[in-house]
């Protein structure tokens, strides 16, 4: 017998941040174990010396039964005292699911 904490959720996300320099890309990662098509949105707010930055990205997606996705989400040019924060929504059929991040990561200075 399966524990309902065995059980996968219906759609599963992440958001990785990956740096080069003072530039930081946010990927999006979604997963299913069943096939799914829906849509996703993505909210980067940056906040710095030089102000505030908003950045929405949004798109319909389709997942193969038990594969990810990989979708590239912005690229942020992050000033030393910089930082953002990512939030994801994801819709697909009857199901939501949400992630989020700030950063930039602390174990890496700018």
């Amino acid at each position: 017998m399966t524990g309902a904490g065995d059980v996968p959720p219906p759609i599963s996300c992440a958001l990785i941040e990956h740096r080069a320099g003072a530039q930081v890309q946010i990927e999006v990662r979604l997963r299913s174990e069943s096939a799914q098509t829906g849509t996703y949105r993505l909210q980067v707010i940056k906040q710095g010396r030089s102000g505030q930055a908003r950045i929405n990205q949004e798109s319909a997606f389709a997942l193969d039964a038990g594969r990810s996705v990989r979708i590239d989400g912005p690229s942020l040019s992050m000033e030393p005292s910089a930082s953002y924060r990512a939030t994801l929504s994801v819709h697909a059929n009857e199901i939501t699911a949400t992630c989020e991040r700030t950063g930039p990561e602390s174990s890496d200075t700018l």
